[in-house]
């Protein structure tokens, strides 16, 4: 299948997998895409004039960062960074009926939860999903109590867009003696110390089948936050605490690979093979202006897709949010308490903030509104096999399914 490439070119880069180039100079939106899946969610209809009117952001792998003037959609198809959102939408328009069908087929099969997802911006979506004190000031404001307590499974140091961050530096935590992290990488465990030195800091690796090992005595009564980021088995990860281990935290933030669409449930298996191969990615060019740079981003392989953990989860958690590039999931019997309906995943997926790494924007809006489930997951398979063996010369053990 032949996939479309930006008009304008883009901005042109080297793609290196594991320090070596691996394609041709190709337009960094390529690689990497900030936008919606679905089209329309950029159509802003509260113009006065009643007229459909689109908003996008600016940035240099998007369709957008930051909202610029809204534009007439009539005239969207020539307005030079809109073309792309303009392409998609008429792409959308032509067969719209077709796309939707298939959407609301693969929802009826599949679907969980039913609260359908207000689009937000980009800004607004970092915002979010940067800060899970937003959502624990909505269970303290109905009589949940907080510990202090989380466990943070890929902490970096700590700080730096970090979601637990606020939460981490608050009076609550600091006195309650509760709050845990893991992290593999030496120097981040370094500046983490510095920088949260009231947080039980462990440094290694953390793996499903050594994890309850590697915390040693548990100091929280009951755990507030599960956080877990570190691009590879994190679906493993949630699966070890949540089912095996039997730990019920209020709230679960995870990663989510985004370019793996409802109903596919996709996770990277934890292997010594993944251990020896894990890939690092990079885009090497003019990103941000005219010196070059490198920019690491996700291999495709890394992670676990939405609807692993909806299906997983459920049903002892609901779907709360999406906030790029984080889903959030809230334990069931607090979801009744605090009367959140479970999110539908569906629907959330297409008109959410996307934030995808190394699938281009087109291929995903193929799986998500014109294949069945069964075509979009041997297409899904397909894809991820041959990029491993392109770029890795060997595939390694990952779960794929409905």
């Amino acid at each position: 299948m032949s996939l479309s490439t930006d008009a304008s070119g883009g901005i042109q880069v080297d793609f290196f997998v594991n320090g070596r180039r691996s394609l041709q100079k190709a337009p960094l939106s390529n690689f990497r895409f900030e936008g919606y899946v679905h089209p329309e969610a950029y159509l802003d209809k509260s113009d006065a004039s009643g007229r459909p009117v689109i908003k996008f952001l600016r940035s240099a792998w998007a369709e957008s960062t930051e909202e610029l003037p809204a534009f007439d959609i009539g005239n969207i198809l020539d307005v030079g960074p809109l073309a792309e959102i303009g392409r998609a939408l008429a792409s959308f328009a032509s067969n719209r009926s077709l796309r939707r069908s298939v959407g609301r087929r693969k929802a009826r099969r599949f679907r969980l939860g039913s609260r359908p997802y207000a689009p937000r911006s980009g800004s607004v979506a970092r915002a979010m999903g940067t800060n899970i004190s937003r959502f624990l000031e909505r269970l303290n404001a109905a009589g949940i109590g907080l510990e202090g307590s989380f466990l943070n499974i890929g902490a970096n140091d700590g700080i730096g867009d970090d979601p637990l961050a606020h939460y981490a530096q608050s009076s609550l935590v600091k006195e309650s003696g509760a709050a845990v992290a893991i992290e593999a990488d030496e120097e981040l465990c370094a500046k983490h110390r510095r920088n949260l030195p009231w947080v039980a800091l462990h440094c290694g690796f953390a793996v499903p089948s050594t994890l309850r090992s590697l915390l040693g005595p548990l100091p929280w009564r009951s755990l507030d936050v599960l956080k877990v980021d570190i691009d590879s088995y994190d679906g493993l990860i949630v699966d070890e605490c949540v089912h095996r281990l039997g730990w019920r935290p209020k709230v679960i933030q995870v990663e989510v690979n985004a370019g793996i669409p409802p109903p596919l449930q996709y996770s990277l298996l934890d292997s010594p093979l993944l251990r020896e191969h894990l890939p690092y990615v990079e885009v090497h060019g003019p990103i941000f202006g005219e010196k070059e740079m490198r920019l690491h981003m996700n291999s495709p392989i890394a992670g676990t897709s939405l609807s692993y953990y909806v299906q997983h989860l459920w049903p002892v958690y609901v779907l709360w949010d999406i906030v790029s590039p984080d889903a959030i999931f809230l334990r069931a019997d607090l979801a009744e308490v605090t009367g959140v309906e479970a999110l539908d995943e569906f629907h959330a997926f297409a008109w959410s903030w996307a934030d995808i790494h190394n699938f281009h924007r087109d291929l995903v809006r193929r799986w998500t509104f014109e294949l069945d489930a069964e075509s979009a997951l041997g297409e899904a398979f397909q894809y991820m096999v041959n990029w491993m063996k392109q770029h890795l010369g060997i595939i390694l053990p990952f779960h794929l399914g409905l």
